[in-house]
């Protein structure tokens, strides 16, 4: 088991729970013994205010944190070249995570249809091209996993969903975009969602990541302590893809 979580969110992001500070979250990881993690709470979290991220951090220092802390954001492509982050604000972070597939979010360019995996893979493919191409990007964070809560379907009917997008998502065009990040040095992140989420065909698409010396960005998008644990859920796909810390993306000291 690999010991970093790059992806975690606060209580300061309203989709999390009231009680997961950052001083929880770190006493958290500290007791299990991880390393390294970075607190990403989506960028509306902060309305803009340097203040509030500048407290953000602060509150971090003040935690006095025995393991590795990085101050992070996570932000989303709206349409390609429209983020929802601007560059002086992406300035205070460490890095900025970019999510093409925020579709529940207002201002996020949606599929024609959410009932045709051709016309989805269509858009995942356009929205990842979208992140790599951000000069603000840093990581891209679960690229081509689909969220039930948005596609309304069933585990067995989503995973069918997703393996038939993957299929129709076109090789080259999307072999571009890795040799893209991995010139850039940017991450891609490999979440325990496609286990929860039953997503395995994600497997090939990590596969083809690692062929094109692509680093892969260990996060568990943890809303709560629960999901922190959730992490464990990576260990035998990690296993199956034969990742060693090498492949592994870290923020930049």
């Amino acid at each position: 088991m690999f010991s970093c979580d790059y992806h975690i969110h606060t209580q300061l992001s309203g989709c999390a729970d009231n009680e997961f500070s950052i001083e929880k979250i770190i006493q958290i990881q500290q007791e299990r013994g991880i390393e390294a993690i970075g607190i990403t709470d989506h960028d509306y979290s902060y309305q803009s205010k340097v203040k509030r991220i500048q407290a953000a951090r602060e509150a971090i220092k003040e935690a006095d944190p025995s393991i590795e802390v990085h101050f992070g954001v996570e932000s989303q492509m709206l349409e390609y070249q429209v983020t929802s982050i601007n560059i002086r604000l992406a300035s205070y972070f460490d890095y900025v995570l970019m999510a093409p597939n925020h579709y529940h979010l207002r201002g996020v360019a949606q599929p024609r249809s959410f009932r045709d995996p051709r016309r989805v893979a269509l858009h995942e493919i356009y929205m990842f091209e979208a992140a790599i191409a951000c000069p603000i990007t840093d990581a891209v964070v679960h690229p081509f996993l689909l969220s039930p809560d948005v596609f309304q379907f069933s585990t067995d009917e989503l995973t069918a969903f997703a393996q038939e997008m993957m299929r129709n998502i076109e090789q080259k065009r999307l072999i571009y975009q890795l040799d893209l990040a991995s010139q850039r040095g940017l991450g891609i992140e490999i979440s325990p969602k496609m286990a929860r989420y039953n997503q395995h065909h994600l497997i090939e698409f990590y596969q083809l990541c690692l062929e094109r010396d692509v680093k892969l960005l260990i996060g568990s998008d943890a809303h709560n302590a629960k999901q922190l644990e959730e992490l464990s859920l990576l260990t035998p796909i990690l296993e199956e893809l034969g990742i060693t810390d090498e492949h592994l993306w870290h923020p930049r000291a």
